[in-house]
């Protein structure tokens, strides 16, 4: 829960400045904090991604939300954050984020480096946890974990010379193996999108714990995705190829009862769908359950005009839940198919009057699930006169939107996206569209008046 500080003047300044002038206390802005004691550098920034960042056990167990994986080859600290009921439970949804967005890579002297990526990459520990509080009570409270991967968002590695390796998928399944032991989950249930579900296709040769696993838009034909218009696979991959793990070459060692869904939009232009259609085929003649389904992908409207249809992360999550929610496979693939919504809205609706209660001159922490999705989170402020602004969560001095907002009897109306019935589910805001209900924005908050 985050106490909301009511704020009597309308905002005309950043947001951190506005906060502070109010007396309210807020998140670290666009000043980079240190990197934790122990770390080389902070990996939630862009010049930790670069650089990569190495780490000590001893600062790697100071902070709550790591791991500290020892492997054949490697020791490394990954972060996760934990979202959902505290305690054993007999299943957990444990979802792998794909590349930062807006990345770009080059190879110098035989090595890979990351060449350019978004500012929205850059996240922060607590929009980390922010977004599994929000993800899991929107699940009923089912214990969800969001991993971050070796050499991103607070891990310790390097991104671009472990991705898509084989040191990356063992020290992944080391992480889901202490999480399981830390939690007391019995069941696993991955989501994975783009090279987080090549992770995911890797790990269900590895455990027999997986219950279900959905693999949105990923590169699971290694050398499908890395080969040139004509035909040729590049130099620098063929070159790697020994230490990356394809998962056209583990397909063949996978023995699980796991229901596999394995979605993503024709269209891609990140990830072609001939990278992924091969594994579905060979995981079938193994004997695997595997279900495809097409969903449309969607695209990060800051990154640019260019339409990718990659995105597809928000739907593998929803499958994932339905799947470990009880769903029949042939009825959660038809869901899929049809568009229709898995993860579904509830809580009490406010009237009008609680709608102005809760937001009016008020601070909200939350997601976006139109044009962010559960990849990152932001702050929002509400004013006074009328004005929404939303900041970056961890850089608090960056606008990204400003939107006019009123109250339409007993909805709450923004000038990008209309016109939405507000729910209080006891632990957060929810903008609901129409029926079939869906989510628009959900905000971590205090009861309505309070």
């Amino acid at each position: 829960m985050i106490t909301l500080c009511p704020r009597p003047f309308p905002v005309r300044i950043a947001l951190a400045s506005a906060l502070l002038a109010a007396g309210c206390a807020i998140s670290p802005g666009s000043q980079a904090p240190p990197a934790p004691a122990g770390f080389s550098a902070d990996t939630f920034t862009r010049e930790g991604l670069v650089s990569g960042a190495t780490a000590t056990e001893v600062g790697c167990r100071a902070l709550p939300d790591a791991l500290w994986v020892e492997t054949s080859g490697r020791r490394e600290c990954l972060r996760y954050a934990a979202g959902g009921a505290a305690g054993p439970s007999p299943v957990a949804l444990l979802h792998l984020p794909g590349d930062p967005p807006g990345i770009g890579y080059r190879v110098a002297g035989g090595r890979v480096q990351v060449d350019r990526v978004s500012e929205f990459y850059e996240q922060d520990a607590g929009s980390r946890r922010l977004a599994a509080r929000i993800l899991a009570g929107t699940m009923q409270n089912m214990p969800v974990f969001l991993i971050a991967r070796p050499g991103m968002h607070g891990s310790s590695g390097n991104h671009a010379q472990d991705r898509h390796t084989l040191d990356e998928v063992e020290l992944v399944d080391g992480a889901v193996g202490m999480l399981k032991r830390r939690y007391g989950f019995r069941d696993a249930v991955l989501s994975g999108f783009s090279s987080g579900g090549l992770l995911v296709a890797n790990l269900l040769a590895r455990r027999s714990d997986i219950r279900c696993a959905v693999i949105a838009s990923a590169p699971l034909d290694l050398a499908q995705f890395h080969s040139r218009p004509d035909g040729i696979v590049a130099d620098d991959f063929a070159l790697r190829m020994p230490d990356l793990a394809d998962p056209m070459r583990s397909v063949a060692t996978i023995r699980s009862n796991a229901e596999i869904f394995v979605i993503g939009d024709r269209r891609d232009r990140s990830v072609p769908h001939a990278a992924w259609i091969g594994w579905s085929a060979a995981a079938r003649r193994k004997g695997l359950r595997v279900h495809d389904a097409q969903t449309n992908g969607l695209d990060r409207a800051e990154l640019g005009p260019v339409r990718t249809y990659h995105i597809t992360s928000g739907r593998s999550l929803e499958a994932a839940y339905g799947c470990a929610t009880g769903w029949p496979p042939e009825r959660l693939r038809q869901a899929l198919l049809g568009g229709e919504r898995i993860l579904r809205p509830a809580g009490q609706r406010l009237d009008g009057a609680a709608i102005r209660a809760a937001f009016t001159g008020r601070q909200l922490s939350g997601v976006d699930w139109n044009r962010w999705g559960m990849r990152a989170t932001l702050s929002t402020f509400w004013s006074t006169d009328g004005k929404q602004y939303q900041f970056h969560s961890a850089h608090l001095d960056r606008r990204l939107v400003t939107q006019q907002w009123w109250i339409d009897s007993d909805t709450l109306c923004t000038s990008d996206d209309g016109c939405n019935a507000v729910l209080f589910d006891g632990q957060a805001l929810h903008l609901v569209g129409d029926e079939p209900r869906r989510f628009q924005m959900s905000f971590t908050a205090d009861a309505p008046g309070h």
